[in-house]
C-alpha cells in the first residue's frame, strides 16, 4: 500500500516561529514506523518543499494520505485531504495532531476519512489494517459525523516506536532552531505533571505523565545521527533523579550530543550543580516558561513559581554559560508602564532572547475568557498562533499594543551589547537568524498597520 506523509506548510497569515525554527516532522517519522513491512511510505515536509502538494499526491498516487498540524492548520488540512480525493476519489484521508485529539470537531468534514483523537503512537497501524480489510476499526478513530461523546475512547497508550528518519533525509541539513543547526529531535516523556492554566499539554494525556524508559531513550540517541538534540518533552526538568541517570547513561555510552531542553525556573534556580554537570555534558540552550515576572499573574496562570526563581534561573544559566531563550505570556491588563518594566527586567537578568505571547485561550486548556473580549473569531485558525493579539487590551488600543510587543522585541534582541554576542555563532546560521527575526517584524508590523485600519 502506497502511503504519503504530509506537514502543512503556515499560510502568511500566521506569525511564524519558522522564520526562525524549522524542525523534523517527528509525529509523521513515528507514524511511518507503525506501517506494514510491505507498505511504500513517503514524507512531504511542505514548510521546507517548493513544490505544492499536487506535486506530491500526483507523484506518489497514495492508497492513504495523512496530515497533522496545530490549531493554525486546520484550514490547511481541510483543503489537502479535499485535494488529495479530487485527484483520485479512491484514496483514504487520514488526519490527526494535538489540536485533533483537543477539538477533533474541527477536523470534522467529509473529505476527511479518519481523524485519530488517541493514542496515534500505537493506533495508526491498526487502522491501516482496517483500512486493508483486515482488521476492524481501532478505538480512538472517529468517522465523518461521529463526536468523541459518540465513541468509547481506549485508555492512554504511552507507546513510541523507533522513528524512520530516513523518510526525511533530504530535509535534514535544514532543520534548525535558533542558533542549533541541522537539530534532530527527540521525545522522552509524554503530558505534564504540572496545571498552568494556559497550556494544554495535560488536556492532550488527560493529566496523565508518563515517561520513557531511559535504556529505550538512550539506544534511541546513539541512533542519531546528528549532534545537535532537541528535546521535546513539555519539560525535561522534572526529577533529579531521572536526570541524574540521563547523564550517567551519557556518559557510560560515550554519546557526545549538544542539547537544547525545556525545563522549569524552579528546577534551575534549586539544582544549579546539576546544571552545571548537564552543562558539561552538551547542555547548551534552556527554553524557560517564565510567563511573567509579575507575582500576581503567575498564581493566575496556576504556575506554582515565584518570580524569585526565575531570577535565580537566570543567574544560574548566565554564570554555567547556559543560553535562555525565555517565554513571557504577555496579558491583555499592560499598557506601557508593563511593558517598560519587563524591558528594564530582561535587562536586569541578561535575557537575550524571547518569545513573547499574547494571552490566547487557546481550545481544550480551560482558559476562559469572555467572547466579547476575543479579538479572534473561533474559526479563524490561522490567527491562533499565540503571536496575534487574541484578547482586546484593556490599557491600550490594539495598535499601542502591538506597537509595545515590537519595541519589547526590538528592545531585547537588538542590543548592541548582545549584537556583538551573537558573533559567535556561524556566519551562515547568523544571516539566517538575522533574516528570520527581521521576518516576524516585518509580519507584526503589517499586523500594526491592520489594527490601525481596523480599530483606528
Amino acid at each position: 500500500m502506497r502511503i504519503l506523509l504530509a506537514r502543512p506548510a503556515p499560510t502568511d497569515e500566521t506569525i511564524g516561529l519558522q522564520h526562525v525554527m524549522i524542525v523534523e516532522p517527528l509525529e509523521l517519522e513515528v507514524l511511518a514506523a507503525l506501517a506494514g513491512p510491505d507498505d511504500d511510505v513517503a514524507i512531504a515536509d511542505l514548510i521546507i518543499e517548493r513544490k505544492p502538494l499536487r506535486h506530491f499526491l500526483k507523484q506518489h498516487r497514495p492508497d492513504v494520505f495523512g496530515m497533522t498540524g496545530y490549531i493554525t492548520n486546520v484550514p490547511a488540512m481541510v483543503a489537502a485531504c479535499k485535494l488529495a480525493k479530487q485527484l483520485d476519489p479512491r484514496t483514504t484521508t487520514v488526519v490527526g495532531g494535538v489540536h485533533c485529539e483537543v477539538c477533533p470537531e474541527h477536523l470534522d468534514d467529509p473529505a476527511i476519512d479518519y481523524r485519530v483523537v488517541r493514542n496515534a503512537t500505537s493506533v495508526f497501524g491498526p487502522l491501516l489494517d482496517h483500512i486493508k480489510g483486515r482488521a476492524e476499526l481501532p478505538a480512538g478513530v472517529l468517522r465523518p459525523g461521529e463526536r468523541v461523546d459518540d465513541v468509547k475512547l481506549p485508555a492512554f497508550d504511552f507507546s513510541f516506536p523507533r522513528p524512520r528518519r530516513e523518510l526525511t533525509a533530504r530535509y535534514r541539513e535544514k532543520y534548525f532552531y535558533i542558533f542549533h543547526d541541522q537539530v534532530a529531535l527527540l521525545k522522552t516523556a509524554f503530558g505534564c505533571p504540572f496545571r498552568c492554566n494556559f497550556c494544554f499539554c495535560r488536556a492532550i494525556t488527560a493529566g496523565k505523565y508518563h515517561e520513557r524508559p531511559l535504556d529505550d531513550v538512550l539506544a534511541e540517541l546513539a541512533s542519531i545521527k546528528e549532534r545537535e538534540i532537541y528535546v521535546v518533552d513539555d519539560d525535561f526538568l522534572i526529577s533529579t533523579e531521572r536526570l541524574d541517570a540521563f547523564l550517567d547513561g551519557l556518559r557510560l555510552a560515550r554519546l557526545d550530543k549538544s542539547f537544547l531542553i525545556y525545563g522549569r525556573a524552579d528546577f534551575i534556580a534549586e539544582h544549579p550543580d546539576l546544571l552545571e554537570r548537564f552543562k558539561a555534558q552538551g547542555l547548551r540552550t534552556v527554553i524557560v516558561g517564565f510567563e511573567s515576572f509579575y507575582q500576581d499573574e503567575l498564581l493566575g496562570f496556576r504556575k506554582k513559581a515565584d518570580v524569585a526563581a526565575s531570577e535565580e534561573a537566570m543567574r544560574v544559566c548566565n554564570r554555567l554559560g547556559i543560553d535562555v531563550f525565555a517565554t513571557i505570556v504577555l496579558s491583555p491588563t499592560w499598557g506601557r508602564e508593563q511593558f517598560k518594566f519587563h524591558r528594564h527586567k530582561f535587562r536586569e537578568l541578561g535575557i537575550q532572547y524571547v518569545n513573547l505571547q499574547p494571552l490566547t485561550p487557546l481550545p481544550g486548556t480551560g482558559l476562559e475568557v469572555p467572547q466579547k473580549d476575543l479579538l479572534l473569531a473561533p474559526g479563524d485558525f490561522e490567527r491562533w498562533d499565540l503571536a496575534h493579539i487574541a484578547v482586546r487590551p484593556t490599557q491600550l488600543t490594539v495598535a499601542e499594543y502591538y506597537e509595545e510587543i515590537i519595541k519589547l522585541y526590538l528592545a531585547t534582541l537588538y542590543r548592541p551589547k548582545y549584537l556583538l554576542s551573537y558573533l559567535k555563532y556561524p556566519r551562515p546560521l547568523l544571516a539566517k537568524m538575522i533574516a528570520g527575526t527581521w521576518s516576524v517584524r516585518r509580519q507584526y508590523m503589517q499586523k500594526l498597520g491592520e489594527a490601525r485600519r481596523r480599530f483606528g
